[in-house]
């Protein structure tokens, strides 16, 4: 590619070809002297050859919805100073923190250079990035020529957000930590790890009197269980039509309130960014939000060492893994629901749940991260989680759609307005009525906006774990 430089040289020699005469011999000496460097100038430019350029990624594992840091290292082994364009390929679709992927340097002779960006993926699965091109010019500044790097085309992976793990990580130890300096949690009938034998209470029930200890003694005495702490947690995640919905930005409205275990632990966690803070766009959909709080409740729920469990599915099981503990459960975790998407189809809860049952699996706190659309649907959910409850202590998930609330909140000026108004009135009572009638029955409903999503979930499960009700 020629530079400017090339064209001002065969400029000069254009007025003298038009004065015609011996002038045109003076226009073609310019003009083939100025060939003549050029391709001089294009064989020196070879050198570029020797320039390396390797791509180097933060984390080998892209995080959904933040910014991910590239780094472009660049080497130049030439003994001659090379300004240097470089144009990079991102993957298609992500976000950039710079207006376009092209770079420009100037590298010293046998000197080194880092150039750096962030891309930010829209969407979890597989991704890749092309070849880097570098562009060089030659010594004399009359051509340029474009080298591909070779190997530096790479395929990524986007995984929910894992910085969420990091940035909970302090807060979520400090929770359990209150925790366990408290009073033990002792539950009649929670379960059958005996702990000690104590004095009698007016409150304790009397199938808990130990008979021959009270008979040695003299006074009433009770055997005390303490909740064990080692439980099932299984967590459902749709991933039908309505989860393919955007979530909640967040600022969004506020959800039912939950009990919290700890008030304090929880306005923490909503300050540290309980709604992914402002780092994710608010183009992420409801599964994907789903998505980043099951990550978070696998990693609690595994320092307070539970077997997590997981099903994923649509109008049939997408995937499942069996109950597992510790590390191993939330890295299985990662990768199964790295490239899991919504699809545009009807859950068939039926299926989950009957799946589910076949497992045999004892009593366990069953998650479900799901959404209410219709009052028909919200009906058959409602009936499959109600069956479910009969064996296991269930969380009904929901978040709230930012298109039904919006129009309901607003102020009609006109037909059309009120009319949405109406609707959405009457979407968000129908989901209203069948929250209330899973809560009358026991199971524990947890409706909220996408930015208090996290603390509500994890606040829940504290809570329930306090209490022993799992």
């Amino acid at each position: 590619m020629p530079t400017w430089r090339l064209y001002a040289a065969l400029l000069v020699a254009a007025p003298f070809g038009a004065l015609g005469g011996p002038f045109v011999l003076l226009a073609l000496a310019i003009g083939a002297i100025a060939i003549l460097a050029a391709a001089v100038d294009w064989q020196l430019a070879g050198d570029g050859r020797r320039l390396r350029v390797e791509r180097r990624l933060a984390s080998d594992k892209l995080s959904l919805g933040d910014w991910n840091l590239v780094e472009l290292q660049l080497a130049n082994r030439t003994s001659r100073s090379q300004r240097v364009r470089v144009r990079e390929q991102p993957p298609t679709g992500f976000g950039l923190d710079v207006t376009a992927p092209m770079f420009e340097a100037r590298l010293p002779p046998r000197g080194d250079l880092t150039l750096s960006y962030h891309v930010r993926p829209p969407h979890r699965g597989d991704g890749a990035f092309g070849h880097v091109y570098v562009r060089v010019e030659g010594p004399l500044g009359l051509v340029r020529r474009t080298f591909r790097q070779v190997d530096t085309a790479r395929a990524v992976r986007v995984y929910p957000n894992l910085r969420e793990l990091r940035r909970y990580d302090l807060l979520v130890r400090r929770g359990l930590e209150t925790q366990a300096a408290g009073r033990p949690v002792r539950v009649a009938g929670a379960s059958t790890e005996f702990e000690r034998i104590r004095e009698y209470l007016p409150d304790d029930e009397f199938r808990r009197i130990n008979w021959k200890a009270t008979a040695r003694r003299g006074q009433p005495l009770v055997n005390q269980f303490e909740a064990e702490r080692s439980q099932n947690l299984v967590m459902l995640l749709d991933a039908g039509r309505s989860m393919a919905a955007l979530a909640d930005p967040p600022g969004g409205d506020e959800g039912l309130a939950v009990p919290s275990t700890s008030a304090k632990l929880d306005r923490t966690l909503s300050t540290a960014g309980g709604g992914d803070g402002s780092a994710t766009p608010s183009t992420l959909t409801k599964l994907d939000r789903a998505l980043n709080t099951a990550l978070l409740l696998a990693y609690v729920a595994s320092q307070r060492g539970d077997r997590v469990a997981l099903l994923a599915y649509a109008d049939d099981v997408r995937a499942f893994m069996p109950p597992r503990r510790g590390r191993a459960a939330l890295l299985t975790c990662v990768q199964t629901l790295y490239n899991l998407r919504a699809e545009p189809i009807e859950p068939d809860h039926g299926r989950a749940f009957a799946f589910l049952a076949q497992r045999n699996l004892r009593r366990s706190l069953v998650v479900l991260f799901t959404d209410l659309s219709d009052r028909e649907s919200s009906s058959v959910l409602a009936a499959h989680v109600l069956r479910a409850a009969r064996q296991h202590m269930v969380v009904c998930v929901t978040l709230a759609d930012p298109n039904v609330r919006r129009p309901a909140l607003a102020r009609p000026t006109d037909g059309r307005s009120l009319y949405e108004k109406m609707v959405a009135q009457q979407l968000l009572d129908d989901r209203a009525a069948v929250l209330a009638s899973l809560a009358a029955r026991g199971v524990l409903t947890v409706d909220t906006d996408a930015a208090s999503l996290n603390p509500r979930v994890i606040s829940a499960y504290l809570e329930l774990k306090q209490r022993g009700r799992v």
